[in-house]
């Protein structure tokens, strides 16, 4: 990222966090950044736009973490979902983001609350897409309704942990009972109708929860990730040729999608006796899904 980009947003976060949202004036980003008022709009339309831009810089970091938690994992492994989703809380809490949710959401901005809602549905669907990679197939047409629920009882849990004397609260503790409660629940799936349908958030798939611009970007994430752990293995060949490929297209500003197609079949091909198969499927996925959009 741009450094001086990069310093707008800290000083905004900053700002916003301190003085709440509604009470930081374009000014005060100005002031606690030292810049000119164009070099702010060089970056950024608006506040707004600020604003827009830091959630998306941290579900951008917690999406990294999270595919290097599992790069190279059983996807049905409760531990690294446990760990994937104490990522974004963490940085959450770490960079008190709660509160300014809260202030967006009470907020009369449109604008702000509809990018916000689209990170939540996000959230939400990531939630149940692991949830049948956890529990299996079958789970699928339950799966909302249990991420819905995994993050209900988190919510309460919390809410009632601080009603408490005791205050401070562990969050992995936390989330390890909505997990035990959840796997309770999912042995009883066949006897519960399913509430929410599968496809209940799918409504605003078109309108740019799914972009060129965010699939692009898990791309980039997820190549960088495995290309990086190649190269700490000294694995050399055509397995890392085409992952570098596939990286430096998607890193450009016009990938040559015509190039990208005709490779795919032979990128899932020559890893598919590889312990990064899952992973290399899902970015073939994700590309086949670019080039549809």
């Amino acid at each position: 990222m741009n450094p001086r980009k990069k310093q707008i947003l800290d000083v905004a976060h900053r700002l916003f966090i301190e003085k709440g949202f509604q009470n930081t004036s374009i000014q005060d980003i100005l002031d606690g950044a030292r810049i000119a008022k164009g070099t702010f709009y060089n970056h950024f339309a608006s506040k707004n736009a600020c604003l827009m831009a830091i959630l998306d810089q941290v579900r951008d970091e917690a999406s990294y973490l999270r595919e290097q938690l599992s790069l190279g994992k059983p996807k049905n492994d409760p531990e690294i979902f446990i760990q994937q989703v104490l990522v974004r809380m963490k940085m959450n809490r770490e960079q008190s983001l709660l509160a300014l949710y809260e202030s967006v959401f009470s907020s009369k901005d449109e604008e702000l609350k509809t990018h916000m809602k689209k990170q939540h549905m996000n959230e939400l669907k990531w939630t149940a897409s692991r949830i049948v990679e956890l529990f299996g197939i079958d789970t699928k047409r339950h799966s909302m309704d249990f991420a819905v629920i995994f993050f209900g009882i988190i919510q309460q849990t919390n809410h009632v942990r601080m009603l408490g004397s005791k205050r401070e609260y562990d969050l992995e503790d936390t989330v390890r009972f909505a997990f035990n409660r959840l796997q309770l629940l999912s042995g009883y799936q066949n006897k519960i109708v399913p509430f929410f349908p599968v496809n209940w958030l799918d409504i605003d798939d078109n309108n740019n929860l799914y972009s060129k611009d965010y699939l692009k970007e898990r791309m980039i994430n997820q190549l960088d990730i495995i290309v990086s752990h190649l190269k700490n293995e000294n694995v050399i060949g055509t397995k890392l040729n085409y992952l570098e490929f596939l990286l430096s297209e998607f890193q450009s500003d016009k990938p040559r999608e015509f190039l990208i197609e005709s490779v795919l079949c032979s990128v899932e091909n020559v890893f598919s006796e590889s312990i990064y198969k899952e992973d290399v499927n899902d970015i073939c996925d994700l590309a086949r899904q670019y080039l549809t959009v």
